[in-house]
């Protein structure tokens, strides 16, 4: 398990991930993990859009791919749930920045999924129309601003 030169996931890399986010956001009730829930393809897609979040995916993946116990094992997936967790520190201790960027990019994720806003009782939506009460805009706050000289040129 190493990430590509291009900052690509292999398909190990993908099955791996997939155990990490597991550990990072794990079952609850029926509920499954993240990453039992197949959202490994949607961080990795999301972190192409977006050079830290990319940064910080590779960076994880490539720190966890040299955990010499991940390596006498068979790689990460072949830890137990606690060399696993104890691995994760290891990194997040190791490129704190880095895995604070890949926390926020699975959580988000993860969080943007409908059966866990059913689990967590969030309505979703947009908040307009039906969300919070807006007062009626007051044009008198615009009246200093009205006053002045413009200070730009017509064309």
């Amino acid at each position: 398990m190493s990430p590509s030169r291009g900052g690509r996931l292999s398909d190990a890399d993908r099955r791996a991930l997939a155990v990490v986010m597991d550990r990072l956001v794990p079952p609850v009730d029926e509920l499954p993990g993240a990453g039992e829930m197949g959202l490994a393809s949607e961080v990795e897609q999301r972190a192409r859009r977006h050079r830290p979040l990319r940064s910080a995916l590779i960076t994880v993946m490539d720190a966890l791919s040299m955990d010499m116990a991940a390596h006498a094992a068979g790689g990460f997936r072949a830890l137990s749930e606690e060399q696993q967790v104890d691995s994760l520190r290891q990194v997040e201790a190791a490129v704190p920045e880095q895995f604070a960027y890949f926390m926020q990019l699975v959580y988000t994720i993860y969080y943007m999924q409908p059966e866990v806003h059913e689990r967590i009782g969030w309505p979703g939506g947009a908040v307009q129309p039906d969300g919070f009460d807006v007062e009626p805009f007051d044009e008198s706050i615009l009246e200093t601003a009205r006053q002045r000289e413009p200070f730009w040129r017509r064309v």
